[in-house]
């Protein structure tokens, strides 16, 4: 009834009035809502890929929320979420980590003002002692979408 309503509005405002309505779909306003990046696949830093560790340990996993004002920075988002997985690592006894991979959501919150986002970050990789020292980075952290402006974190929940 409403889709009836609205076309029927827009029909007379263009026939009788001249002026022209352009309708958004809710599948657009979803697609804005949302702003997704991954690092793909699995993978160890180049500087660490030929290396055979001393020991392996389990893979890991560690999620963070974060809520941002103004902005979003998701590459160091991105980083601050590898460094709570990396403490995680060394509480088990690794310095390094391989096979990583990581996972950047930032929604738009309904009930918080417009320049307000939530981002939800899931960091994994695999503990592991070398001899070599850890890249101290995320892998293909390019591909981090955010949001252009100044960035502020208002609130961070990690969870491990």
């Amino acid at each position: 009834m409403v889709q009836v309503c609205n076309r029927a509005f827009t029909n007379f405002c263009h026939n009788h009035l001249g002026i022209q309505i352009h309708q958004v779909h809710k599948s657009h306003i979803l697609e804005t809502e949302r702003v997704e990046s991954s690092s793909g696949p699995a993978r160890t830093h180049a500087c660490l890929a030929d290396l055979r560790p001393t020991t392996v340990g389990p893979r890991v996993q560690h999620k963070d929320e974060f809520t941002c004002k103004g902005g979003v920075d998701a590459g160091r988002l991105v980083n601050l979420a590898r460094k709570g997985l990396y403490s995680t690592a060394r509480e088990m006894g690794g310095n390094v980590l391989l096979e990583e991979k990581w996972d950047c959501e930032i929604r738009h919150p309904r009930y918080q003002r417009r320049d307000q986002f939530k981002v939800i970050i899931h960091y994994s990789a695999t503990v592991a002692r070398s001899c070599r020292p850890d890249a101290q980075r995320p892998v293909e952290i390019e591909a981090a979408k955010g949001i252009r402006g100044l960035m502020t974190v208002i609130d961070r929940h990690p969870e491990f």
